[in-house]
């Protein structure tokens, strides 16, 4: 801006300047708008749709903020106003079609001088600099960065802008006391320049006053322009002051902001779920789906591909109108033109990516044309903003074949087997959801063993007919390592309710332990072909047909064991013994030395289940010494903490005698998904130390 005495802010200059505000005035360089490609987002327009500056691409609808609305339709328009110091505003554009909103922030204010109008920002016109604008008004001690402005959409735009007033420079006493300059370079925005008074860079992103030289009101507008941008981007402007020669106020103003959505666009996807009912170089079914609307066919497009595979699988973005219905129809086409679109089962979706849109989705199924032998659906009431995609996936109604598929799979949840790891019952197992839960996640991969195979029965022994090898050995591919596949022809299914995959593991198998059982049973479901491991909508497998395995070091079972050495008390309270570093105070897993015989050890058998399936019927045996001194069973009886763990009835060898230690059958629950704690059952007994040596 300028320098000034006076709160009218006049402009102090070597040469009164005459030029009027016509626009002629300005020298506008096309503005080139580079697309800010942020996403990979279908709906990018791959050029820019041409419009004049401060303007909307042609069919586009404008909102306009500020004082003189420009000639323009579709628009819809509100005044600028401001509250004085406030660093931010949200303008809300209240419409049927849902309600727009644009923000207008200034993170950054520094250096700010309240003498021209109010406290900076404020709205209003500064003599001899702006009109109708949203002011700043600095101070210039230092060159620096001395505001930022965003600007967002709620919806996606085809171009945003605002003008951008007063960017100048002034000489008093021979000195500079500023250089103003814009620069938008951080979002891809665009400005044009005055070449009166402003230079501007290459890549027209950055404008900075020619020093020295200085404009009245409306001289040296420029505008300040983004291309298209996803919902919600914020759209940056710095704005610097580059030089400093004396302390002086300078301002700038910004005015008629503006945002233009584009029409409503669609794109229409085809996918297939399983192959096509014919399929050979002389006949092969390929889908045509059209959008047009009640008289005019927009767009056709036609598949290619064979077997389940889609090429040329979408329509592109096609251009829609507001308030007009379409419909989308697809059909089967072949070289014998006996394709029927009812030999496909069809499911579509249709989704807006412009959130706050009241465009209703379509929800109905698709109708069929018996006469046409198409389907189709309609989509209706679009509005400007709206990216809608819709997608048809068919798969064949009737079945060419039965598919059944799974994966022998490492259950380690990532965790490498490590005997210095296999006691381990903290948060590195527990809290490791992946780890033995008997379900295939993504940080685990598949195993392959020569002599790893997988069946397919009838669930009594018996294997089925397949076009597949049966039994077959699971894929060394590295690609699908541990997998299997079996298709079935419908005949050899019929009158089986159910089929069972049958895992069988090779001699020399280093995986000791299943984390799913060897055999998995699929009921057979009406219209159902294709069988492969499922999850509901909340993650949990409703069908299973993979196969779970770990290594000894990766087990579910964690035993500790503890000793206690005393002077047979026989009414001991085994809950009551704490656990110490020495066995003659307490439990302790260090060994008992020089145990005079006589004497007795008590023993505490921790079970642990660190997984996260459940471990049924766990039983614990432990064998008591025999050499080189013998122990026998003594008061008191063991005991179970849960009392399942050993009853009474236990057949165990009795008080008094040598021999096994046998735990009832008991369950140790997963480790629950809300804690890293595993669960824990406990087994205590008592024994007396001989008093004689046996031989061996």
């Amino acid at each position: 801006m300028q320098e000034s005495s006076h709160t009218s802010f006049k402009k102090h200059t070597d040469t009164q300047l005459t030029l009027g505000l016509a626009v002629s005035t300005l020298l506008f360089i096309g503005m080139g708008i580079s697309s800010q490609n942020v996403l990979a987002n279908p709906f990018l327009p791959s050029t820019t749709p041409a419009s004049t500056v401060g303007s909307c691409p042609a069919g586009h609808k404008m909102y306009y903020i500020g004082a003189n609305p420009p000639a323009y339709s579709p628009m819809n328009s509100q005044s600028l106003s401001w509250t004085n110091g406030n660093p931010s505003r949200t303008f809300t554009f209240v419409e049927a079609s849902g309600n727009k909103t644009f923000l207008i922030n200034f993170p950054l204010l520094l250096d700010l001088n309240n003498n021209y109008g109010g406290t900076p920002p404020f709205y209003g016109s500064i003599n001899g600099a702006t009109t109708s604008a949203l002011n700043l008004v600095h101070n210039s001690p230092d060159p620096k960065t001395n505001h930022s402005l965003n600007i967002s959409i709620n919806r996606p735009v085809s171009k945003v802008g605002y003008k951008i007033q007063d960017l100048d420079s002034t000489v008093s006493s021979r000195r500079v006391p500023y250089i103003e300059q814009v620069d938008v370079s951080a979002n891809q925005g665009q400005l044009t320049f005055n070449a009166n008074f402003h230079t501007i860079n290459t890549a027209r992103d950055i404008v900075k006053a020619i020093e020295g030289e200085n404009c009245s009101t409306g001289e040296c507008t420029i505008d300040a322009a983004w291309s298209y941008n996803i919902a919600d981007a914020l759209l940056n402007l710095k704005h610097s002051n580059e030089l400093t020669q004396r302390n002086s106020p300078h301002a700038v103003g910004y005015s008629d902001f503006y945002f233009c959505l584009a029409p409503p666009k669609l794109i229409v996807k085809k996918q297939l779920d399983g192959n096509r009912v014919n399929d050979n170089n002389n006949n092969r079914d390929q889908f045509s789906i059209s959008i047009s609307n009640a008289t005019t066919p927009l767009k056709t497009f036609v598949t290619s591909g064979s077997g389940q595979a889609i090429t040329n699988d979408n329509s592109g973005v096609v251009d829609l109108t507001t308030s007009t219905t379409y419909t989308i129809t697809e059909r089967v086409t072949n070289s014998q033109n006996n394709g029927d679109i009812a030999n496909y089962n069809a499911a579509y979706t249709c989704n807006n990516a412009t959130t706050g849109s009241t465009t209703v989705m379509p929800t109905a199924a698709m109708t069929y044309n018996a006469a046409a032998q198409t389907r189709s659906f309609t989509l209706s009431n679009t509005t400007y903003g709206d990216e809608i995609t819709c997608t048809i996936t068919n798969s064949p109604s009737v079945p060419l074949s039965y598919t059944f598929a799974g994966i022998v799979f490492n259950d380690n949840g990532g965790i490498t087997a490590n005997d210095s790891t296999k006691q381990d019952i903290s948060a590195t197992f527990t809290g490791n959801r992946s780890y033995y839960n008997g379900v295939f996640d993504s940080n685990e991969s598949g195993i392959f063993a020569s002599g790893l195979q997988i069946r397919l029965t009838d669930c009594s022994g018996s294997n089925i007919v397949s076009t597949s090898p049966n039994p077959q050995t699971v894929s060394s591919a590295a690609a699908s390592i541990g997998r299997y596949s079996f298709s079935v022809s419908p005949s050899a299914l019929v009158g089986k309710s159910r089929v069972c995959l049958v895992q069988t593991e090779p001699s020399a198998w280093e995986y000791s332990e299943d984390t799913t059982t060897n055999t998995q049973e699929v009921a057979l479901v009406a219209n159902v072909y294709d069988y492969k491991t499922e999850k509901d909508s909340s993650g949990n497998v409703t069908r299973n047909l993979d196969f779970g395995e770990v290594k000894a070091a990766n087990t579910a079972l964690v035993l500790k064991k503890s000793q206690y050495v005393h002077t047979c008390d026989s009414a001991l309270n085994y809950s009551n013994i704490a656990n110490t570093n020495q066995p003659t105070t307490g439990f302790s897993s260090n060994p008992a030395n020089n145990v005079e015989p006589g004497n007795c050890i008590a023993y505490k058998l921790e079970a642990y289940n660190r997984s996260h399936v459940d471990l049924n019927e766990v039983k614990i045996n432990d064998s008591l010494q025999r050499t080189p001194v013998e122990s026998v069973f003594n008061l008191p009886k063991p005991l179970g903490n849960p009392s399942s763990v050993f009853r009474s009835t236990n057949t165990s060898a009795p008080i008094g005698e040598n021999g096994i230690i046998i735990s009832d059958g008991f369950n140790l629950l997963k480790t629950p998904a809300s804690s890293t704690e595993p669960s824990k059952a406990t087994l205590y007994f008592n024994t007396k130390y001989g008093s004689k040596n046996i031989n061996p």
